[in-house]
Formats: C-alpha cells, sequence, structure tokens
C-alpha cells in the first residue's frame, strides 16, 4: 500500500534516475528530458529552491520497498483554489501494474482534503491512451486545449484535463489515514527524523482538543543521540531502541471545574493525533504508555533525564522513525460486534 510524503533529499537519486528515461520523462514534460539536471545534488539544490515558495509542494510515494513515485503540485492562482499537479511512476519494474491509479487516489485526497483546493488540473500525453482513460474514470473532465490555463502552450499531442472538488469520488486523506495506521514495534532505519516534522507532529498534538481548554497536555520532542542512549539506559525491557527521536507525553493535573479533570482525555487525544501525523509523513510509531508508567516508574525516571518539573508526569513516549519493516494488520472484531444503530444489540 502506498502512502504520501514530503519530498526529501535521500529521493533526490530515484528522481534523477528517472530523468535519464527518456519514455518516462516524456509522459511528465514537454521539454526535451536532457536539458534537466540529472545529479541528486542539482535535483535536491532545485527542489529546496522551489519548496521556498508556499505554493509549490514536490511529494513521494512510497511503500514498504522504497520509492514508487513522485509528484509536483502549485497553485495556479492568489487565491489558492486551482492546484496543477503531475506525477510519473518512478520504478520502472512497477510501470502497468495499478500503482498509477493508487499515486491519483493519494494526490487527489492530498489537493482537496489538505491543501483545500477547488480544482485540480494535469496533463497527459497523447501517446498514453492507458493513463488519459484512468484520468477519465477517476472523474476528471477533458478541457478543450484552447481553453486549457497552461497545457496549451505543450502542443497539440498533450491533453488538458480538470476536476472540480465536488467532482472527487475519493473519501479524504485524514479518513485513509485512520483506516491504515498501525502499531509498530519492530525496528527502525538509522535515518534522522528532521527538526521540521518533529515540529509537524507536536503541532498535530498540540491541535487536538482540551476539557474546557486547560490545556494540559506538553510535549518533549529527543534526537539527540546521547540524550536518547540515557533514556533507553531506564526503558526495560526496552522497546523503541532503534528509533532515531522520541516524542515525550507529559500531562498536567489541572481541575475544570470542581473536581473534574480532563487530563486523560486530553494527552490522549493529543496522542492521536500525533500518530495520524506520524503516519501522514511517512514514519512509524507505537503508544507506550503502560510500560513507563507501571510499578516500577520508568516514565518518572525519563522525566528525571529530561529535568521535567515535579508538577508533569511523562505518561507516554513515542518512537519516530522510518520502519525496517511493515506491521501486520491486527485481527479485529466485526463492525456489527461492536457499534449499533439506535439500541444496544450485543
Amino acid at each position: 500500500m502506498l502512502r504520501l510524503r514530503p519530498y526529501k533529499e535521500c529521493d533526490a537519486n530515484v528522481i534523477a534516475s528517472w530523468i535519464k528515461d527518456e519514455f518516462a520523462f516524456r509522459q511528465w514534460s514537454a521539454d526535451r528530458y536532457d536539458h534537466y539536471p540529472v545529479t541528486g545534488d542539482d535535483i535536491n539544490a532545485h527542489y529546496g529552491k522551489l519548496s521556498d515558495a508556499d505554493w509549490f509542494y514536490p511529494m513521494t510515494a512510497f511503500d514498504e520497498s522504497g520509492v514508487t513515485g513522485h509528484m509536483i503540485m502549485r497553485f495556479t492562482d492568489e487565491e489558492k483554489k486551482v492546484l496543477r499537479f503531475g506525477f510519473v511512476i518512478v520504478d520502472a519494474d512497477k510501470r502497468g501494474q495499478g500503482y498509477g491509479k493508487e499515486m491519483l487516489s493519494l494526490a487527489l485526497s492530498y489537493a482537496f482534503g489538505i491543501l483545500k483546493a477547488q480544482k485540480v488540473t494535469l496533463g497527459v500525453f497523447e501517446n498514453n491512451p492507458a493513463a488519459h482513460y484512468c484520468y477519465l474514470a477517476a472523474g476528471f473532465r477533458d478541457v478543450p486545449t484552447e481553453q486549457a490555463e497552461y497545457y496549451h502552450v505543450l502542443g497539440e499531442d498533450w491533453k488538458c484535463l480538470e476536476m472540480e472538488a465536488d467532482a472527487r469520488p475519493y473519501r479524504s486523506l485524514a479518513l485513509d489515514l485512520i483506516m491504515q495506521r498501525r502499531s509498530y514495534r519492530g525496528r527502525y532505519k538509522a535515518e534522522p527524523v528532521p527538526r521540521e516534522d518533529l515540529v509537524t507532529i507536536m503541532e498535530a498534538g498540540l491541535a487536538a482538543p482540551s476539557g474546557c481548554n486547560k490545556q494540559t497536555t506538553s510535549l518533549i520532542a529527543v534526537d539527540d543521540p546521547a540524550v536518547l542512549d540515557k533514556l533507553r539506559t531506564v526503558i526495560d525491557p526496552p522497546v523503541g531502541e532503534t528509533a532515531p527521536a522520541v516524542i515525550c507525553v507529559l500531562t498536567q493535573r489541572i481541575y475544570a471545574y470542581r473536581d473534574k479533570c480532563f487530563a486523560v482525555q486530553d494527552y490522549s487525544a493529543a496522542i492521536e493525533n500525533m500518530l495520524l501525523a506520524i503516519e501522514a509523513l511517512g514514519y512509524r510509531s507505537c503508544w507506550y504508555e503502560g510500560h513507563i508508567t507501571d510499578d516500577d516508574r520508568i516514565g518518572y525516571q525519563m522525566a528525571q533525564i529530561l529535568g521535567v518539573p515535579d508538577e508533569y508526569e511523562l505518561v507516554c513516549m513515542l518512537p519516530v522513525g522510518i520502519p525496517e519493516s511493515e506491521p501486520k494488520a491486527p485481527v479485529k472484531k466485526s463492525f456489527a460486534e461492536r457499534a449499533w444503530f439506535n439500541s444496544f444489540q450485543k
């Protein structure tokens, strides 16, 4: 199953390899493929400069076997309502196997669900009828070339298609993430988690609802190897020991009114938000709470290492990193065994 995340520097060499593939590049651009940079350093410099603009979104589709596709999205209007995008399967072994349809679903979910576009447009090379059919089946419609805002400059061998937001047949990316998320307890790759990704994850946690807005939840991200090593000395039995980063969840017992305190609900909502953000960015994690709040007080020892004041309690740790393997889906009871309409029916 493919997932989508922002472009990273580690994707550059994969992208450079398909730019050298004349057939693949012709499906992407009307330009001569040999005019483009073909080294990883050049591509990183190119995308790094373009990504400074808030209308440009280079994205990468991937699964456990590596990078599958590359995608670029950009708004074409100041109001950020019309989004143009294009994508390509960069792994030649995966072409013609249905990955294009899966990437298209991810692209539309991201464009309409996250970026809030009102309309998306794309171009298709005339000699690629399979792609054209795929777009039409997904809900796109052909736009006369002379009416297209961009694609008419590419030449007569290109077609323009567009889709309005209310024509989208796909559910939102948020729902996809909820249904696909799995707890990961395996080993992590050694690749560091960029600080900006950790900020995004924590921002998602702090955006969660809070009982009476008491905001009882606080967070500490740990990405310093020396500090991680100190934490691991007190986590016994070990969990998440290969993760390159950990987010520690702190709570304060602040009363909302009378004797009512919603601290548990607050940090639970924050944790779920962060688990979904971690998934959305292409990482994996697991909710470790009971393991560190048991009688051996591992959470308290971790808090001491991190200099946490006594009025806070460290109640959860979330390892964050790129997984070495994919978790298996747990066996769950059926919908009918746990959910009903209008009355309890068990």
